[in-house]
């Protein structure tokens, strides 16, 4: 079944906005395989993360793949596929700043459509009622978790901000009981440290809280609140404004929801989130 097959048989289940990237790329097939999405994008009447999100709903991975499936498709029809845009190097490279911006919007707006009042709500009580919270990031969530941290432990004590060396995670696990929180921002799962600690946490009824990928199996099977960012290959990192975007959310609303509780605490002593920082990036 070629790409445009595809896209006709699923029409019917796209979006408003997705549909109409649909018709356009049914019916400009060489713009497709010769521009950029946010060209796409702006010749279609959609933002560029609607092109982005109608690729996603066909079950690709990305615009790049959309782009070989219609040079496919066009060698098969035509025998042979356009030649790629001497200018698409130079759009690349110069995407205007507020179409920049205005991407970061959409993915925001994305994020906030797919979360529900009743689970942003439990996240801020389980918080706000939690002894302990530990936070474990890395790598590429090594910002996202630091901003976590930073936002809880100005207002609160008990918030550590987790290492992923095994011997300064031990130590961490040994402070875990049914009174904590762990608190996980985009970890790889499949490491044998990550998937202790979930584990542990969850025989000591502890709770747990997720901002990860879709496919972050273990941690959807867990967490007892997982907020999905991102799409079929895309990395949490390129979607970091809207992380940061939520992060801020949750820690101004459980201030302000239970501000008598959390006045200003002195953080001059505190020394474990610069060894953490070091640790983990």
């Amino acid at each position: 079944m070629s790409i445009c097959d595809s896209i006709k048989k699923k029409y019917i289940r796209l979006s408003k906005g997705q549909r109409k990237v649909a018709q356009f790329v049914i019916d400009n097939p060489t713009i497709i395989t010769t521009q950029v999405a946010s060209e796409v994008g702006r010749q279609a009447g959609v933002s560029e993360s609607t092109v982005i999100r109608f690729c996603y709903a066909m079950d690709l991975s990305g615009f790049n793949e959309l782009q070989q499936k219609m040079k496919e498709y066009l060698i098969e029809k035509n025998g042979s596929a356009p030649a790629p845009s001497k200018k698409r190097a130079y759009k690349r490279q110069n995407i205007p700043w507020n179409e920049v911006m205005s991407k970061d919007v959409d993915g925001i707006i994305e994020l906030m459509e797919n979360i529900s009042e009743p689970d942003f709500t439990k996240t801020i009580n389980i918080l706000h009622n939690a002894e302990r919270i530990f936070i474990l990031g890395m790598r590429e969530s090594t910002p996202a978790a630091l901003l976590l941290y930073n936002g809880l432990v100005s207002y609160r004590n008990d918030v550590y901000l987790m290492s992923y060396k095994s011997e300064r995670m031990a130590i961490d696990l040994t402070q875990m009981d049914e009174k904590s929180v762990l608190f996980a921002i985009e970890v790889n799962e499949q490491q044998e440290d990550v998937r202790a600690v979930v584990e542990l946490v969850k025989r000591k009824n502890g709770k747990i809280l997720a901002i990860a990928e879709e496919d972050s199996t273990l941690l959807q099977e867990q967490a007892d609140l997982f907020f999905s960012v991102g799409r079929k290959g895309q990395k949490v990192i390129e979607c970091d404004i809207a992380v940061f975007s939520l992060i801020h959310a949750i820690v101004d609303r459980m201030i302000g929801q239970y501000k008598e509780h959390y006045p200003a605490v002195d953080t001059k002593s505190k020394k474990y989130p610069a060894e953490s920082l070091i640790e983990m990036v």
